[in-house]
C-alpha cells in the first residue's frame, strides 16, 4: 500500500495536478459500509457527505443488481433493451404524473449540462446565477459555474454567469433566507438589463 506522500505524489502524475482532494491532510479510504467509512489506518467514519442519502455503501441489492446486469448485457441506451424501459418506468411512476420521461446520464456534470441546456430551450435566455464556492462537474458549461475555474478555463462563457454567495447559517445567518433572495434577485435583474436574461439559479 502507498503510503500518503507516495499517494499524492501518483496522483499527480497519473491523475494530473488539478484533480484536488479535500483537507489539508488527505483522507484515505479503504473501504466502506452502510454510513461508514474506514480509513487506511483502520479508523472508522460517519459518512455524511457521498452516496449515503441514497443507498449507503455496498448496499446489498445494489452490488447484485449491477453484478447480476454486467453478468448479462453492458451497453448504452442506442440500442433496444427492455432493462432500461422497466426502470424509467418504475422511476417515473413514483413522481408526479406530469413527469413520465427521464434523460439518464452518466454524471453530474452530464446532468447540470443537461439541465442547462433545458433551461435556456425553454427560457429564450443564457443567464445563469451560481451559489460560489461549489461544484457542478467538468464539462465546459458547467465547470465554469464553479467560480475558482472561471478565470483560467472555459470556452469564453463567463459573460453569461452571475455568482451569490452560497447561504450559511453559520457565518451569515439568515433564517428567512431574505438576504439570499435579494442577492439572487440583484443578479436576475443584472442579467436581464444586459440582455441575457435569466434562464436558471444553480
Amino acid at each position: 500500500m502507498r503510503s500518503t506522500t507516495k499517494m499524492m505524489e501518483d496522483r499527480d502524475l497519473l491523475l494530473g495536478k488539478n484533480v484536488s482532494t479535500f483537507y489539508d491532510d488527505p483522507v484515505h479510504f479503504v473501504k466502506g459500509s452502510g454510513v461508514w467509512l474506514w480509513d487506511a489506518e483502520g479508523r472508522k467514519y460517519l459518512d455524511c457527505y457521498n452516496n449515503v442519502p441514497h443507498v449507503g455503501h455496498c448496499n446489498e441489492r445494489v452490488v447484485e443488481a449491477i453484478s447480476r446486469q454486467a453478468n448479462t448485457l453492458n451497453i448504452h441506451t442506442r440500442y433496444l433493451h427492455d432493462g432500461i424501459l422497466d426502470y424509467v418506468e418504475k422511476l417515473t411512476a413514483t413522481t408526479a404524473s406530469s413527469l413520465d420521461t427521464a434523460i439518464l446520464t452518466c454524471t453530474g456534470s452530464e446532468a447540470n449540462d443537461i439541465a442547462l441546456r433545458m433551461a435556456e430551450a425553454m427560457t429564450g435566455k443564457r443567464g445563469i446565477i451560481a451559489t460560489d464556492a461549489t461544484y457542478h462537474g467538468n464539462t465546459s458549461l458547467v465547470s465554469q459555474l464553479s467560480k475558482s475555474n472561471v478565470p483560467t478555463v472555459g470556452f469564453g462563457l463567463s459573460q453569461f454567469f452571475r455568482f451569490v454567495e452560497a447561504p450559511d447559517s453559520y457565518r451569515r445567518p439568515d433564517p428567512d433566507g431574505i438576504l439570499f433572495a435579494n442577492s439572487v434577485a440583484t443578479q436576475i435583474a443584472a442579467l436581464e438589463e444586459d440582455g441575457t436574461g435569466f434562464a436558471a439559479l444553480v
